[in-house]
């Protein structure tokens, strides 16, 4: 079978990672209390393995996390597919994180990321590290009840834009453009809505982010449909003086349609996967941190596709003990 031109051939390859992942939508366990923030928070996800080969894949091929290796080959028309399973995608994110809450039910949040992506395919390697797009994003406490009470629900409304200040135009070695799906920006202006729900009693509790991704168009043209992105956590509370230990099972499901080039979709594209796994924040005082992994449970499947194999989150926080609001309530 023979390749597509180098470019086409990353377009149809790559999955749709910046539609979903780098959105700010993981945001941990959340706290019970109102209580401002600062955070890092860094991802890794992974595609590795071909369907088509019938290959497994793993988590951390050679140079899809710390340095690329073997030589690097401007691409040529001839060549042909070859499944090798040292092929892959990787997208590292290191975000910046605030939280400030002007009044105790509304939170504004700000995210900064910046994205380091890489890429394998046979002897053709491309690495690039840039800004990413902004996330503001602002919440409303519709429904809460306090940490002390044996049962707690609370039910947060959010709405957000994301700006494009990322670079969407990066080139590679040889002075072609990297594809948009490997670009540390998207060149458009984004907007969400979501709702985040958690439901507890006593030790456990469970919570539920959904977040709805309207996206826009860039100068290329280039736009990536609009996408779906859902949370879930069931976790149990273990407190031990000083100490909070929140173990948790997750679920991650994200969908999107996939690229559209002059309003074509592009084959190959569509990014419907469901991720799951463990995780634990871990909390002294002030200071979280929290801690994920998860695997891919299902994927739909597309031609040449290298498999979703999954994804490892880490973050720190840190919390403000917040006694004054911007807005004053009475009843807070």
């Amino acid at each position: 079978m023979k390749k597509l031109l180098y470019l086409s051939v990353l377009i149809f390859t790559t999955k749709i990672i910046l539609a979903c992942d780098i959105c700010g939508c993981f945001m941990g366990i959340l706290p019970y209390d109102n209580q401002s923030n600062i955070a890092f928070f860094h991802r890794y996800r992974i595609f590795n393995g071909y369907y088509a080969a019938h290959q497994r894949g793993v988590f951390f091929p050679s140079g899809s996390y710390r340095v690329m290796h073997g030589s690097y080959t401007e691409p040529t028309l001839d060549t042909s597919k070859k499944y090798l399973s040292s092929d892959y995608e990787s997208y590292k994110n290191y975000e910046f994180r605030i939280k400030w809450f002007i009044h105790p039910r509304i939170e504004i949040n700000a995210m900064l990321p910046f994205l380091e992506t890489r890429s394998r395919e046979d002897t053709i390697q491309i690495q690039h590290f840039g800004l990413s797009d902004p996330t503001f994003l602002i919440g409303y406490h519709l429904i809460k009840k306090i940490y002390e009470e044996k049962f707690q629900h609370r039910l947060i409304l959010y709405s957000g834009i994301k700006i494009p200040s990322g670079n969407y135009y990066a080139k590679d070695q040889w002075g072609k453009r990297i594809p948009l799906l490997l670009q540390p920006g998207t060149g458009s202006v984004d907007y969400s809505i979501g709702l985040t729900y958690i439901i507890g009693y006593k030790k456990l509790g469970s919570m539920i982010n959904l977040n709805y991704k309207i996206n826009g168009k860039n100068y290329y043209k280039e736009k990536i449909a609009n996408s779906i992105t859902l949370n879930h956590f069931l976790f149990y509370k273990i407190k031990l003086k000083n100490f909070i230990f929140v173990p948790s099972w997750q679920n991650y499901y994200e969908y999107t349609k996939g690229l559209y080039i002059n309003n074509t979709l592009v084959n190959g594209t569509t990014m419907n996967v469901w991720l799951s796994g463990l995780g634990c924040d871990w909390t002294y005082k002030n200071i979280q941190l929290t801690t994920a992994w998860q695997w891919r449970v299902y994927e739909e499947r597309t031609a040449d596709a290298l498999k979703n194999k999954g994804r490892f989150i880490i973050g720190l926080t840190y919390n403000f003990n917040q006694k004054k609001y911007l807005i004053k309530s009475d009843k807070g």
